[in-house]
Order: structure tokens, then C-alpha cells, then sequence
């Protein structure tokens, strides 16, 4: 137990929210991450009113009742993003642990409860240009923009039946991090020395956001079943620091840093509507339908160029044969989806998309443990209007472990 527990805590001190590089991070908090598991990254992203026995439920805290195991499950994603634009082009790849939860029976079959840590945000961008100065040939300014860091969400959820069908949830995420973001400038000319100037803006974040759900199962069959569900967040306050940093260096000696101003933030999260439904047979195959609007328009700052957040996603998972044990491929679990996202930054006037396609299966082990992967193929933005496209690529590979922990043996 000692040496699981320091498993565990290495994970969390080696949890990262990076993503490999994308222009688009360097607006607002980040790009904006997936809250489910992998095996709901393989469905497309499906999980508001989708749930399952065989996995964590966190996109839904209410489906948390159907975790009738204990059920512990990590996962790390591995990501390549090649963007395109005008006189511009280039790759980048990263990865990092990214889902990490348990999942545990307090009351079976009337309340489960789960904690876990999942990215809420990843800020990862490098940019570069150059070119003369207005009004002045002689000059060439060139400038250097990075950013770094993201926010992690450390939640606790708990789902409770209220009838034989209708089940509620509250999640509590502690939400916390930093980003990092720097700015350096430079001037040069025949006869002038170069004249360097470097911005650091570092933000840290840590501020409690809830998150309220309902699920309900109409019953068709012994083993099909029609589910819906949905799920709200209220507008929070999200507080935090910002200190700035000015650096000035010329001929490569530096001449003055000074903190130019050391701030307290005051944002807020957005209002979070989801609505999700799935047909299921149990143990056979799930269609799953989410949808999920973010109000991000509502808490913009002056500053900020900001539209509504909204996704829908569609998916499916089946299993071949069940009780097949001839064949271990029949009894793996399959899944296929498609997303499409409309990101709450607008940049040059216009609004971003993201479109997904996403595959994944579950290969059993070990009584009804999982080994779990995912992939993704998408594209963000476009190469046209002042605009930039990240064609990306995302490997997702995870274990799942179900058990009967800590229920006490009523026969040695």
C-alpha cells in the first residue's frame, strides 16, 4: 500500500497540462481541455449522458452511481501539431500525463464518490517576425512571443440515486496553475546597437468552481436502456496574480530589470450548460449524442475578444461478443466519433473551429481491467484571412483497474 501511494503521489507531482504548440493557446486562459477519460476521448468525447460500469464517469457527476467497482484510471497523451499560413509553417510534438481519477462504491447502486486530477487548460505557443520599422527602413524591429504553463483541475465529485431512474451529482473542482507569457523586443540599425527589451508576464491562478448534474434511464429492455443527461456550472469568480517584469539589454549587457507592477486578477469562469442522450445494450453497443455551450462572451474583460464557447460530439462503442471466450478481439470494446468545437477566441474578426475524428478501443485484462487507447485526427483554424491551420494528432494511452477494494471478506 506504501509503495502504491508513492506511485500515486509521483504521478501527481509529474501531472502536466502541456500540449505541443499551438498559436491559438496564447488567447485568454489557454487552449481549453477535454474533461472526460480515454475511453470517452476514443467515443468522440462523449460522456454527458453516457455512462458506464467499466470506467470513471467524470463528465457527468450524477452517472457516478453506475461506478460500481472501484475503479482507478490514468492516461497519457502524446500530441503532433504541424501548422500552415502565410509564410509560415512548422511542427511540434509533446506529451504528458493527462487523466488521472478513482472512482469508488460508498453505498452500491445510491452513491459513488470520485477524486481525480484532469487539465482544464495548456498554453504552449513560440512565435517570431521581423521586419523595418515604420517610417524608418534603417531600423528592423524584430519580436519573440512565448508562453507556457496551463491550469489543472483537482475535483471531487459525488453522484446519488434519487428514484429507481433519476440520479444527481455536484462536482467541486479546486482549479489552479500558472502561465507564463514573455515578450522580447529588439531594435537594430547601421550604427545603432541593438537595444533589447524583455515583457515577462507570469499569472497564477487557484480559485474553487462547481459543477451540477442530473441522469435519467428509461428502461426499453432487460439489457436496452434509453439515458439522458445534463449538466450545469454557474459563473464563478476565478481570482488570481499577475506580476510583470521588465527587462533592458543593450549590446548584450544587461542595463536595468525592474517588476513593473505586481496585481491581484479578478476573472470568472463561464456559465456551462451540457445535455447529452445514448441508447445502450448493455454489454453490445452505445450511441451517444453531447452537446455543450460555455458563456465565455458573458465574463469577457474589456481586453478580451471573446464569442460562446459550443461542441457537439457523436459516438459509438460495441463490443463483438461479450461471453466469446474463444476470441480476444471479440470481447475488446471499439469506438469511433466525430466533434466539432467553436472556440470562445476570435482572432482577426473571425471565430475559430475545431474538427475531430477519433478512434479507440478497450482490451481487456485481468478480470474487468482494461488497457485503453485513443486517437485523434483534427484540424483547428484555417491557412487563409490572416489565420493560421494546426493539422494535429493525438495518441491517448491508458489502464484502467476495476476491483472490489475495501469491501471486507465474508469468507477466507
Amino acid at each position: 500500500m506504501r509503495r502504491f501511494s508513492a506511485s500515486i503521489l509521483s504521478l501527481l507531482l509529474g501531472f502536466g497540462a502541456m500540449q505541443a504548440q499551438s498559436i491559438y493557446s496564447f488567447e485568454g486562459l489557454g487552449s481549453l481541455e477535454h474533461q472526460g477519460m480515454p475511453n470517452n476521448y476514443g467515443m468522440g468525447e462523449v460522456g454527458i449522458g453516457t455512462p458506464t460500469i467499466w470506467h470513471v464517469n467524470s463528465q457527468n457527476p450524477a452517472n457516478l452511481v453506475y461506478n460500481t467497482f472501484s475503479t482507478f484510471q490514468l492516461g497519457l497523451e502524446v500530441e503532433n501539431r504541424r501548422f500552415t499560413g502565410e509564410d509560415i509553417s512548422g511542427d511540434d510534438t509533446n506529451g504528458a500525463l493527462r487523466f488521472l481519477a478513482y472512482a469508488f462504491p460508498v453505498m452500491a447502486g445510491k452513491w459513488s464518490s470520485s477524486f481525480g486530477i484532469l487539465p482544464y487548460s495548456s498554453v504552449n505557443y513560440n512565435t517570431f517576425s521581423e521586419g523595418p520599422v515604420d517610417g524608418d527602413n534603417s531600423i528592423t524591429q524584430t519580436a519573440d512571443n512565448r508562453g507556457e504553463g496551463g491550469l489543472t483541475s483537482l475535483y471531487w465529485a459525488n453522484g446519488f440515486r434519487i428514484t429507481k431512474n433519476l440520479l444527481v451529482g455536484l462536482r467541486t473542482n479546486y482549479t489552479f496553475g500558472s502561465i507564463d507569457k514573455e515578450s522580447v523586443i529588439s531594435l537594430s540599425g547601421t550604427g545603432l546597437p541593438t537595444n533589447t527589451s524583455s515583457f515577462d508576464n507570469q499569472e497564477s491562478y487557484s480559485d474553487l468552481n462547481f459543477q451540477f448534474g442530473l441522469a435519467y434511464r428509461i428502461k426499453i429492455t432487460e439489457k436496452k436502456f434509453w439515458n439522458f443527461g445534463a449538466t450545469y456550472s454557474p459563473s464563478t469568480d476565478f481570482n488570481g496574480t499577475s506580476r510583470l517584469s521588465l527587462s533592458t539589454i543593450s549590446s548584450g549587457s544587461e542595463i536595468n530589470e525592474r517588476e513593473v507592477s505586481n496585481t491581484s486578477i479578478d476573472r470568472k469562469l463561464p456559465q456551462t450548460f451540457g445535455l447529452g442522450a445514448s441508447y445502450q445494450k448493455i454489454n453490445n453497443i452505445t450511441i451517444g449524442l453531447d452537446w455543450e455551450l460555455q458563456e465565455w462572451k458573458n465574463v469577457a474583460r474589456p481586453n478580451d475578444a471573446f464569442d460562446n464557447f459550443s461542441k457537439i460530439a457523436l459516438g459509438i462503442d460495441w463490443i463483438p461478443d461479450f461471453d466469446d471466450v474463444n476470441s480476444y478481439f471479440q470481447r475488446a470494446r471499439y469506438a469511433f466519433g466525430v466533434n466539432r468545437t467553436r472556440l470562445p477566441y476570435v482572432v482577426n474578426g473571425q471565430s475559430l473551429t475545431d474538427f475531430g475524428i477519433n478512434f479507440g478501443a478497450s482490451f481487456p485484462v485481468s478480470g474487468f481491467s482494461s488497457v485503453d487507447v485513443a486517437f485523434k485526427i483534427g484540424q483547428l483554424g484555417e491557412s487563409g484571412n490572416g489565420l493560421i491551420r494546426e493539422n494535429y494528432f493525438k495518441v491517448v494511452l491508458g489502464a484502467t483497474i476495476n476491483d472490489r477494494w475495501f469491501i471486507k471478506r465474508r469468507y477466507d
